[in-house]
């Protein structure tokens, strides 16, 4: 009986643990896509989350290391949103090009549903570079993303074998074409497009002339196209 009382003490312990590192790590989140990372200190964190500075330290050593937990955070959250649309049978039967559509339509909802996440990754990206942090630190963070690059690189590799994606317009122009090069392509404009809406999309009174969403979706009709 006292090593049962003792086991079950200690997942109590565990799991108040791993319920308050959660709780910090959604509540630096938060601060860190409103403010970046530069300007947010350790004891706002620990203020904001309501536990001693010590505490904090106990838990995450350095900023960087909450940095990376909060952007693993940010893609779990955001691999959840995309889960919809690539976690049904329907999905399944489309063909190569059609999986392509459906993920790159997403995106101008994803800005709407979740503008903070975009100008979060905007900012871990220059203080992850501006800190030197290396890249196997970085391993887990990597794991996140690489949910929807495979998706991307998936969808890409059935249109080129049923048909459906061709690259005719580029094989016209003479480009060479590499499907991890027309992956990169892809996601790079796209989610630099969608960070520039995150971040700056309505400073300027022109901007408003269209709509981050409709620029968004036009891209994404671009690039579609060009896959044909």
């Amino acid at each position: 009986m006292l090593m049962l009382a003792a086991e079950k003490h200690r997942m109590e312990m565990e799991s108040l643990k791993a319920s308050r590192i959660q709780h910090i790590v959604e509540c630096s989140y938060n601060l860190f896509a409103e403010q970046g990372f530069d300007v947010v200190t350790m004891n706002e964190i620990a203020k904001v989350s309501e536990i001693g500075v010590a505490s904090l330290y106990r838990y995450f050593s350095t900023k960087e290391d909450l940095a990376i937990e909060c952007a693993i955070y940010a893609w779990n959250v955001q691999n959840q949103f995309f889960r919809s649309y690539y976690e049904s049978e329907e999905y399944n039967t489309l063909s190569g090009y059609e999986q392509i559509k459906a993920l790159l339509n997403a995106f101008p909802l994803a800005y709407a549903k979740n503008e903070q996440f975009f100008r979060f990754v905007y900012y871990f990206d220059a203080f992850i570079h501006r800190q030197n942090v290396s890249k196997e630190r970085l391993m887990h963070y990597e794991e996140g993303i690489s949910t929807v690059s495979g998706l991307v690189l998936a969808a890409l590799e059935k249109g080129e074998q049923d048909g459906s994606i061709t690259y005719a317009s580029l094989v016209k122009e003479n480009v060479r074409i590499k499907r991890n090069e027309v992956y990169f392509t892809i996601t790079h404009s796209l989610f630099s497009m969608v960070q520039k809406m995150a971040l700056s999309g309505d400073m300027l009174a022109m901007n408003k002339e269209v709509m981050p969403e409709q620029q968004i979706a036009l891209l994404v009709a671009i690039i579609l196209e060009s896959l044909k």
